[in-house]
């Protein structure tokens, strides 16, 4: 009798432990769900991924002082100011100074709304977990959050 309650209780906490809540893992590659991306600001307390949740989102990263990621980030900006609803343009400037960044982002003639900027504290998580470290990229993710594209070109936005 008591080894069949202990088999009993055994079988029944392996399979809460088996059956738990299973959720894909984040990676910045196309097709796996895309890491979590926390600015480490006050002035963000939702993730601009999160406020966009639902909906297919271009992520790009950026910085003034690297001139192709900021070429590609006007470009992006652009793209999604013709595209209408098919997708949300959410941008991250990686500079270390707030005052740089407001000062691009008018010079630049940029959608505000959509820019945002990271604490000069959150940037190597950034950089680590969306694998940044030899270069800046554009990320297309789809409703569940999956990257199904990186650094997309005009064709792939219009077929959304």
């Amino acid at each position: 009798m008591n080894k069949t309650v202990l088999a009993i209780a055994i079988v029944g906490i392996l399979t809460l432990f088996t059956s738990a809540y299973y959720s894909a893992p984040a990676d910045s590659r196309i097709g796996y769900k895309a890491p979590a991306l926390v600015l480490g600001n006050s002035n963000n307390d939702l993730s601009p991924l999160q406020q966009h949740r639902g909906g297919n989102v271009l992520l790009t990263f950026w910085s003034s002082v690297d001139a192709q990621s900021r070429l590609n980030n006007m470009y992006y900006d652009r793209l999604s100011r013709e595209a209408g609803a098919a997708f949300t343009h959410v941008s991250v400037n990686m500079d270390r100074s707030v005052s740089v960044f407001n000062s691009v982002v008018a010079i630049d003639n940029l959608d505000r709304s959509a820019h945002f900027c990271t604490s000069p504290e959150a940037q190597d998580a950034i950089v680590k977990s969306w694998r940044l470290d030899e270069g800046y990229h554009t990320f297309l993710l789809d409703a569940d959050g999956v990257i199904t594209a990186i650094d997309p070109d005009e064709k792939t936005l219009a077929a959304l």
